[in-house]
């Protein structure tokens, strides 16, 4: 009886053991599972950050080419085909409005005076330029002479 009762006591602790180390090695496993899930999400993290960047470069480098190529254009376009004014009438501003068109300038009789401005690609009217081209479309246009005493 004694025999059965530590046979008993010794099959209760080697199943008690075997739960013991199963629960353990679940342990292990989940959080051997976690850290390779934390890496591969962190290594996707890292891609995704890396794509970011170099299509933020991309988008960079390709926006200031336009911008560069837009620049240019402004100051070639006299000269281009489709400028339908004299160049040597036309005096490039930049900024509010690249181009004061003065037609007949050249003759010294200004018969009209255009306020041109260059686009190129798909750009539109900034707010600054359309709010011009309303001033101008409403005549909301004056000449006016400013005379500074030298005293």
């Amino acid at each position: 009886m004694i025999y059965s009762l530590i046979f008993i006591i010794l099959i209760e602790l080697v199943v008690i053991l075997y739960l013991y180390i199963s629960n353990w090695r679940k342990s292990v496993k989940l959080d051997s599972i976690k850290s390779s899930i934390q890496e591969i999400a962190n290594e996707k993290a890292k891609v995704i950050a890396m794509e970011s960047i170099e299509k933020a470069r991309k988008e960079a480098i390709q926006q200031s080419r336009a911008v560069i190529s837009g620049k240019v254009y402004e100051q070639f376009a006299p000269y281009m085909p489709n400028f339908k004014h004299n160049p040597k009438e036309a005096r490039f501003i930049g900024s509010p409005i690249d181009y004061v068109v003065f037609d007949g300038l050249e003759n010294n009789e200004v018969k009209s005076i255009y306020f041109v401005e260059i686009k190129s690609g798909k750009s539109s009217l900034t707010n600054k330029e359309e709010s011009i081209k309303k001033a101008i479309e409403r005549k909301a246009v004056y000449f006016e002479t400013i005379y500074i005493n030298n005293d």
